[in-house]
């Protein structure tokens, strides 16, 4: 087997994997003979704990297209359906609602039409065998439908689009994306995912090839997948990732590159070998050595620009003051806290202190702020947040220093801090900072060449970027605080 080139690590506490189970179901019922990735696929996605709920709430895997990762999707699906099979699991039992979710209802159908044709042939649970009369009376276990749905005694199986429909209202066991490089805004995402907050043993399954250049979605998950691959962020064992791609992302037609980006053994190499010929070098890139297309956004560093900023932990040997910057992603999906000090060469130092991206809510972004080790001058946030009126609040209560920028001021706050990275006055060494540098775009506003960071125009999520904006121009001008600090030429002193 083609093992992936980025995987999570392996989470602790796994008992067993459902897995096995629905490879079997599908060999027998089917006669489906699974690839050795797919296999492996199901098995790590479906790991579960001693109380038999499965660990990864969500899973990503991606190839080459035509590898086969849908089939992987529609097997979990066939056997979940069956009453006497997945049915019977009893993490799963609460569960109503599944769905297929995609960007239009014709990417959705296409698994929702693979598990209608599969259970079609498994005669026993759709009552086209032959029955006893008294069976012929009874409801078959499983009703198939083409469009209102696949249902079972307990559960029933639909399709989700972007398009406003009932399908919000309904708590999901489990939700299957398919092409998630379609989703080019967070809105559906995060319109889905709050339906199994409740369900016991939610799953969610993400492929896709790789994306666009906005595909935001897709690639906030890759980069995620990454971080934890490569141990640059802490593994979160609800996550599971796997992505196949070429180790040469500018690779031609050299078959074990090809191969990495495609584990299915059923390859045919001369219809690749003519796909060579016909791609353009992007596509082909992306279609068959299942890399993103890099695009640099308007207004982004150079990377040498940026380069100039890195440093190895930048705040050690830093004895403050302290300034933090705080930003929240719309739809509170994530947050990051960032805190900031002048080094002793007079650079502004920039470290994560808080990359939050479960159960993000104003109570736990000021607990977080609350309990930041050393004091702190100022809490920078964007007036224009959610959380803003939460903040606000607790100044008043606990006298912190939070420090509320309005538009003008997070204007003010971008163009100083993009003159810092310029000059080679920041010093930072956080790869989640990194990863969002590179996609973060500028937007005009006003005139006299006034421009902020923009979550609009960046490929992808800029919460980091803003949070070390906030905090660095804090620490480095002054906030509304002049009573504990005031600014400098070469940074901030204690009053």
């Amino acid at each position: 087997m083609i093992r992936p080139r980025w995987e999570t690590p392996d989470p602790k506490g796994v008992k067993g994997s459902y897995g096995p189970q629905v490879t079997a179901w599908a060999l027998r019922e089917l006669g489906l003979k699974l690839d050795e990735w797919q296999k492996y696929v199901l098995h790590q996605a479906l790991r579960y704990d001693r109380n038999g709920d499965v660990i990864a709430r969500r899973s990503l895997w991606s190839t080459a297209r035509q590898n086969g990762k849908s089939v992987i999707v529609r097997s979990f699906f066939d056997w979940l359906l069956d009453p006497e099979a997945g049915g019977k699991v009893e993490a799963f039992k609460g569960w109503e609602y599944a769905t297929c979710a995609a960007h239009d209802s014709k990417q959705a159908r296409t698994i929702y039409r693979g598990v209608y044709k599969d259970l079609k042939q498994v005669k026993r649970l759709t009552g086209k065998e032959v029955r006893t009369d008294r069976q012929k009376a009874e409801r078959p276990p499983i009703y198939l439908t083409l469009q209102a749905g696949i249902q079972s005694d307990t559960l029933t199986f639909d399709i989700s689009t972007s398009e406003a429909d009932a399908s919000r209202s309904n708590s999901y066991g489990a939700i299957a994306w398919d092409e998630l490089l379609t989703q080019k805004t967070w809105d559906m995402y995060n319109s889905l995912r709050p339906t199994q907050t409740m369900q016991r043993s939610s799953v969610m399954f993400l492929t896709s090839t790789a994306g666009f250049d906005d595909s935001v979605v897709l690639r906030d998950l890759y980069d995620r997948l990454r971080r934890q691959a490569t141990g640059d962020e802490a593994p979160d064992p609800t996550f599971y990732g796997a992505w196949w791609e070429s180790e040469d992302p500018d690779a031609g037609f050299v078959w074990p590159q090809i191969r990495q980006a495609n584990p299915s053994p059923r390859l045919p190499r001369d219809v690749v070998r003519s796909e060579y010929r016909d791609f353009p070098p992007d596509g082909w890139k992306r279609e068959r050595l299942n890399h993103f297309i890099d695009v640099t956004a308007a207004g982004a560093f150079n990377p040498g620009v940026w380069a100039a900023c890195r440093y190895p932990d930048p705040l050690d040997g830093v004895d403050g003051p302290y300034a933090l910057g705080i930003d929240i992603q719309p739809g509170w999906e994530r947050a990051t806290i960032v805190a900031s000090a002048i080094r002793a060469d007079g650079r502004v130092a920039c470290e994560v202190y808080r990359d939050i991206r479960e159960n993000v809510t104003a109570d736990r972004l000021i607990a977080e702020v609350h309990a930041f080790p050393e004091p702190v001058v100022a809490v920078a946030y964007d007036g224009a947040s959610g959380a803003a009126a939460a903040f606000r609040r607790d100044a008043a209560e606990s006298g912190h220093p939070w420090d509320e920028l309005k538009p003008s001021a997070v204007v003010a706050a971008c163009m100083d801090v993009t003159e810092m990275i310029q000059s080679g006055r920041l010093a930072v060494g956080d790869p989640l900072i990194d990863a969002q540098i590179a996609t973060a775009a500028r937007r005009n506003v006003g005139q006299d060449g006034a421009f902020r960071f923009s979550r609009r125009e960046s490929l992808g999520p800029i919460d980091a970027v803003l949070a070390m904006t906030f905090a660095a121009h804090a620490i480095a001008y002054g906030a509304q605080t002049p009573s504990l600090y005031v600014p400098t030429a070469g940074g901030i002193v204690t009053a």
